[in-house]
């Protein structure tokens, strides 16, 4: 999704939301619902990665965890366009999203690599735009896949450095893992910025971030500098860039579902995005909310290398 240079909407104007309380229920009723509150029933499957033809005919792989939660990955992209957790997709694919290559699929866990935003080269980078190749699989408790991408004729032409990029993503435990480690095979150094543009399904008028607090931000509609001082809530257009965040960031969905974002490695940002009535049909239906690194340039020494983890539970 395009976006201007770095500037996030002033945190003044976002509201927090209202939930409304809980309707009383019978006595008959309520035996149900106390039932039912126990949770969501845990179904035991075999755990698997399956290779099969995608929306469009694009390759795609399925994890299935012994829980019962999935992941989907499309190598097109080498994006994430599904984790369903307990019988819910955390993820969400926008409707406007297409699978014939030719642009980005718009949704699910996306990279911004080695740009993110506007600059050089197209917006976001090339990484979400290319084809990568699935390198490794593993089945067993913590099934995992490993996508690869090399530089083409295609990515040389516009940022023509030697790279190794991969992106590892496991089920385990409740949790989906997504590892991106760059390698520098090249006698030269090179610098990149880059995200996981995260796409999450929730209900706007209830999203809240929380665990930022403290944390400089930089409001890239208003092209504003502030301080975070208190949950991140949306109440119109958000693009904003938040440095130095703690591990973990908690982010509230809607329904009493939350999930938690935890950045490990060289992820030192984060990034809150949310288009507003820009996309009238589907903005109250998620929110993106990014690991980032891109407060300053990172650069990977020859022969050297740069991870970073986003683990989404």
């Amino acid at each position: 999704t395009p976006r201007s240079p770095l500037r996030t909407p002033k945190m003044a104007s976002c509201t927090a939301s209202l939930v409304a309380p809980a309707l009383r229920v019978s006595g008959a009723r309520r035996s149900g619902a106390r039932r039912a509150s126990r949770g969501p029933v845990q179904v035991r499957a075999a755990s698997s990665v399956e290779e099969f033809a995608g929306t469009g005919d694009l390759p795609a792989v399925r994890l299935t965890a012994k829980n019962g939660d999935t992941a989907t990955a499309y190598l097109f992209g080498g994006v994430v366009t599904s984790f369903v957790k307990s019988g819910r997709d955390v993820l969400y694919v926008r409707p406007d999203a297409v699978f014939d290559k030719s642009k980005p699929i718009s949704g699910g866990l996306p990279h911004c690599w080695p740009q993110f935003g506007p600059g050089d080269i197209q917006v976001h980078g090339f990484a979400r735009n290319v084809d990568w190749a699935l390198t490794d699989k593993k089945e067993g408790d913590a099934p995992s896949i490993t996508m690869t991408l090399l530089p083409s004729e295609y990515t040389k032409a516009m940022w023509d450095k030697d790279f190794k990029v991969t992106q590892t993503i496991t089920l385990e435990d409740g949790k989906l893992t997504a590892t991106m480690k760059v390698t520098n095979p090249g006698s030269e150094p090179f610098s990149f910025t880059g995200s996981f543009h995260t796409y999450f399904a929730a209900n706007i008028d209830e999203v809240a971030v929380s665990g930022m607090k403290g944390c400089k931000s930089l409001d890239r509609l208003a092209d504003e500098t502030g301080e975070v001082d208190g949950d991140v809530t949306i109440s119109g257009p958000v693009d904003s860039v938040y440095y130095d965040v703690p591990k973990d960031i908690t982010l509230a969905v809607g329904g009493g579902e939350s999930v938690t974002v935890s950045g490990s490695g060289g992820w030192k940002d984060a990034v809150v995005w949310s288009p507003w009535t820009d996309m009238e049909a589907c903005y109250k239906e998620f929110v993106c909310v990014e690991n980032a690194a891109c407060a300053e340039p990172v650069v990977v020494e020859a022969g050297g290398e740069w991870e970073a983890t986003t683990v989404l539970k």
